[in-house]
């Protein structure tokens, strides 16, 4: 009895593997690979490669340098950082190459924009401690910036690194917002306001994860890959998602914190809520990425 049972599964398989890969190959022969929107035709993606590859120490421990050793590094860092600024006044977008070995390679050119984002971070630091806050701001801010800019129109892995280095110019400008003077105020709301809405959407970024495997990984290893590799990949984007909307989200109480303080400052008492920031220092209320509501002044 055994044995014709395990007859029986053998037959199964046989029959339904071949099946199932007909299937999975008339599924993706069916379906075209969507097209990605053209580079832009002067790209300042590569000078913030080059930029980072100049940078010339570790600029991880910044909280933890005195002035005259964050001094030096800034120093020295100082070309890379004026090449980065000159390229993010330009469009910049990742080039991808759908190629195996595109990834490992292109970790190189991670590591360094990381460290591009870490030497713009210890420059604000240095213009903290020599109390030049409003300075101080403008660096974070090019933080902020380079998160944004050097993962447009990569894939996932790109739109990590983009995001930790968001969170380390906002969390180092939330610490100065209420030193700030009314007009670097009033221009980093604006500035970031202006960045929320050209930043890429979290459907952006899976689809162009997604057209990377399919053109990387073409006919049935694509799908293959993606049956047995689900659960992973799903825990991976919902937690990128997840890096996405905190994002998002301390990214917009920051432009109501500053809004308000060049309101405080411009008025002489804070603001009652947040409509009164509307329309002269913000132009529309942020929304709670979250619920779609409108964000409050204690958000």
């Amino acid at each position: 009895m055994q044995q014709k049972v395990r007859n029986r599964l053998v037959l199964g398989l046989v029959l339904f593997f071949p099946a199932a890969m007909f299937l999975a190959a008339f599924i993706f022969l069916s379906e075209d690979v969507p097209s990605l929107p053209p580079l832009p035709a002067s790209n300042g993606y590569e000078d913030l490669v080059k930029a980072g590859s100049m940078i010339s120490n570790d600029p991880s421990d910044i909280d933890k340098l005195d002035q005259p050793q964050l001094s030096q590094r800034v120093s020295q860092n100082a070309t890379a950082l004026a090449l980065a600024r000159t390229a993010m006044s330009n469009q910049c977008a990742v080039p991808m190459q759908f190629s195996t070995n595109y990834i490992d390679a292109h970790l190189d050119d991670l590591a360094g924009v990381k460290r591009l984002g870490l030497a713009f971070a210890a420059e604000g630091r240095l213009a903290e401690l020599q109390n030049r806050t409003n300075d101080a701001a403008h660096s974070y801010l090019d933080a902020i910036r380079l998160g944004d800019d050097s993962s447009r129109g990569g894939a996932l892995i790109d739109e990590l690194v983009g995001l930790a280095l968001y969170q380390v110019g906002a969390r180092h400008l939330q610490q100065v917002v209420s030193q700030l003077d009314v007009q670097t105020s009033r221009e980093a709301a604006a500035e970031l306001e202006t960045l929320d809405d050209q930043r890429q959407t979290w459907d952006d970024v899976v689809l162009q994860e997604q057209v990377w495997s399919r053109r990387t990984f073409p006919g049935l290893g694509y799908e293959l890959a993606r049956i047995f590799d689900r659960r992973s990949l799903s825990a991976v984007l919902q937690s990128g998602e997840k890096k996405y909307i905190a994002a998002e989200q301390t990214q917009r109480q920051l432009m109501i914190a500053l809004a308000a303080r060049a309101y405080g400052l411009d008025k002489g008492k804070p603001p009652a809520n947040a409509a009164d920031l509307v329309p002269d220092y913000l132009k529309a209320i942020p929304l709670d990425p979250l619920t779609g509501s409108q964000m409050g002044l204690s958000n």
